[in-house]
């Protein structure tokens, strides 16, 4: 059963300070910040098609493909060259070119003016996860595959799922007290591994 632990709204979560010798109780890595890159659109040849989400893909629609970030994902894509802005929710996976880091609809690349040129430098703004999204952020103090939750009691093994990682790994919750923004806390060497946003399964 997926855990909807997500807020509804703005879920940014500035960097913290550097690990110290004191249990760290605040993230010392970004959870997910705002970030740019190149923006490209599709729609030809893929309307009536299954998204990677199920969906049909609607080219009329303001949606979007990201390669890691949950589907449901609401995110506001603006276009650095004159400024338009449009808010997309994630259905499917993509872009695949290397260069690309957003691939929007034909309705949503015409909402910020590339359909012509086809590519777009962009800066997108996460505003609202999908269900299902847990927001991870480090403890230093933690290790191996610990967690910290403030939904879970110390005992419970959580299975996180990451498109970073190909199988789920299974954590044990052995405190609470998060205290920030972050959903749940993890080893530095586990939040690596998984990325800063995972789905979660209570086994």
């Amino acid at each position: 059963m997926l855990a909807a632990c997500a807020p509804a709204n703005n879920a940014v979560v500035a960097p913290g300070a550097a690990p110290s010798a004191e249990p760290a109780m605040r993230p010392v890595l970004p959870l997910l910040a705002a970030f740019e890159g190149n923006a490209s659109w599709y729609g030809p040849g893929f309307a009536g098609r299954r998204t990677a989400s199920g969906e049909v893909f609607d080219p009329g629609q303001l949606t979007a493909a990201h390669r890691t970030l949950p589907f449901g994902t609401v995110l506001r894509v603006t276009n650095l060259a004159n400024g338009l802005s449009v808010q997309v929710r994630i259905n499917d996976r993509g872009p695949f070119k290397p260069d690309r880091v957003i691939d929007l609809s034909r309705a949503a690349a015409e909402e910020i003016d590339m359909l012509r040129s086809g590519l777009a430098r962009v800066r997108v703004e996460p505003l609202q996860f999908g269900a299902g999204a847990v927001r991870l952020a480090v403890a230093s103090d933690l290790r191996g595959f610990e967690a910290r939750s403030e939904q879970y009691p110390a005992g419970q093994l959580l299975l996180l799922h990451s498109e970073r990682q190909g199988d789920p790994l299974v954590v044990r919750v052995v405190g609470g007290d998060v205290g920030t923004g972050a959903d749940l806390f993890v080893a530095p060497e586990l939040y690596l591994a998984l990325g800063p946003i995972v789905t979660l399964r209570v086994d």
